[in-house]
This record gives structure tokens, sequence and C-alpha cells, in this order.
């Protein structure tokens, strides 16, 4: 009975420990935190961690997704202010359904997808890092089907004389070098290029009014090997027992995504966007998704 007693009281106090550990799983929009004791209030980032007594303020736009000790999740609906233990009794209220087997899905291969292209160099390698000057991002490796269009966006700094677009084959043959003093280009019927070759290389740099010339980032494109609508019918197969509509999408966006069909990805977020336009989880997930890929 002692024994029992014990193990019933070390479980208790497990438990108890382990639901004070709330962890940042999804932020967007203005979310910052104020620690027990302290007057600052700094921005929440993912992946930190809130204890009980901590104050987080949720601006009108913001998101906030947290998770504790046993992966339940909770998204923060309240706006303002909350305190730990008011986002610990949330995810203690939790029930294992239909929205968390989503978010989890979603949150995990966006992990794993965003570990991926921060470890490559984004063809750029030694080249100095995008700072709050020039900044140009496109993934280092992009899929296509058929009639798509590449929209690429930078922005320029005052330091910008000129930004030069070059594209070469996969035999490294230039076809093609520009010097454009705008901030956008899209390079259109792209699949009459892919029928004579595999693979587009495309390289931005920036001319500098010092008359410095850098790299800022070369994207390789590449003709997909299966069908689209092969592609389509199996992601939606995959979620067809889904019933979030809202949800349902963005799992849809992020099974392209991270298969490399960037633009397939982005045409989900359009259409999100116009059917729920003031959804925090929507903004807030397209917002990460051009942060991560620069499309818009």
């Amino acid at each position: 009975m002692f024994k029992n007693y014990i193990i019933i009281l070390l479980t208790l106090f497990t438990y108890s420990a382990g639901a004070q550990k709330i962890k940042v799983e999804w932020t967007s929009g203005e979310v910052t935190i104020t620690k027990k004791g302290g007057t600052n209030a700094v921005a929440l980032k993912k992946n930190e961690t809130i204890d009980l007594a901590d104050r987080i303020f949720l601006g009108e736009k913001a998101l906030l997704v947290v998770s504790d000790y046993s992966k339940k999740l909770f998204e923060v609906k309240k706006k303002g202010y909350v305190t730990g233990k008011e986002l610990s009794e949330g995810l203690l209220k939790t029930a294992d359904n239909e929205y968390q087997r989503y978010m989890a899905y979603i949150l995990k291969e966006l992990k794993n997808h965003e570990t991926k292209i921060s470890n490559t160099d984004k063809g750029i390698p030694g080249a100095p890092s995008r700072g709050d000057e020039f900044s140009f991002t496109l993934p280092d490796t992009i899929l296509f089907f058929n009639n798509e269009q590449l929209p690429l966006y930078w922005t320029n700094s005052v330091n910008t004389e000129m930004v030069s677009i070059i594209i070469s084959n996969d035999k490294k043959n230039l076809l093609l070098d520009l010097d454009l003093n705008g901030s956008a280009f899209w390079i259109n019927n792209i699949s009459t290029y892919f029928a004579a070759n595999k693979t587009l290389h495309l390289y931005v740099y920036e001319s500098r009014t010092d008359g410095n010339k850098e790299l800022k980032g070369h994207t390789v494109a590449k003709k997909s090997d299966l069908k689209e609508a092969d592609v389509r019918k199996d992601i939606d197969k995959e979620f067809k027992d889904f019933q979030d509509q809202r949800l349902n999408s963005i799992a849809k966006a992020t099974k392209w995504e991270i298969n490399f069909y960037y633009l397939e990805a982005l045409n989900i977020y359009k259409i999100l966007l116009l059917d729920y336009p003031d959804d925090e989880m929507v903004k807030g997930m397209f917002n990460q998704f051009t942060d991560r890929n620069g499309l818009k």
C-alpha cells in the first residue's frame, strides 16, 4: 500500500512538473513575453519555454500555438494578455481530435523542412549573409510541372545600382543575361524551356554603387518526373478524411512545399487568403511560407 502511494505521488509530481513546461511551437505577428519578476517585454520565439508566472501579450493579428510535455497542442485564441498558467490550463483541457492531428502533422513537416533548407547554402557559398540591405530569397531547388510562372522578388538597398539575372541550362551554357533596375522579374512559359532542357540555373547578382558585384542567390529549377494529376490525386487521397477545410488546405500546401513544389503550395495559399482573409492561422502560415521561400 505504502509503495503504491509513493508511486502515485511520484506520478502526480512528474505530471505537475511536466505540465509547467509550455513550449512555443508556432508564433506569428505581435507576440511578446514578460518573464516572472521582469519588466521588459521581448518577442516570443519558436521553441522557447513559458513558465506559469510569465505574461504573454498577443496583438490583434497574432498567432500562438503551444504544446506541453505530452505533445498536445493549443492554439491561443485570446488576444491581449494571458499568463503561462492560463496556457497550461488550456492545454489540460485539450483533447485528442482532428485539429490536434492536423497541427501535429503540419508543424512536424514544416520543422523538418525548415531544418533542411536552413542547412543549405542557398547556392551562395561564401557570399555575405542577407541583412537589412539587399534581400533576395528563393528555394535552392524548385520543381515545375508545365506552364507555371517563376516570380522573382527582391528588395533593393540605397547602394543597389542594378540587379543582374543570369540563366543557364544544365550544361551551364549561358542563355540569358539581364540587367534590371526594378524589384521583380517573372519567367513565363517555362514548359517551352523544359522541352529541350532538364534543368535551369538562375543566378541573381547585386551590382552596387561602389563598383562591387555580389552573388545573392542561385536557384536550380527542374521539371518534375511525375505527372501533376498523379501527385495531386495522391495528396487529395492522403487528406481525404480530414474535415477542417482550413487546416486541410494548409496540410496540402505543406505537403507540396516539403516536396519542392513551391508554386503549387503558393496557389493554395492564394485561395486560403481569399476564403479566410481575417484568419490568423492562415495569414501566419502564409507569412512563414514567404519568409522561407520568398514567394508572394
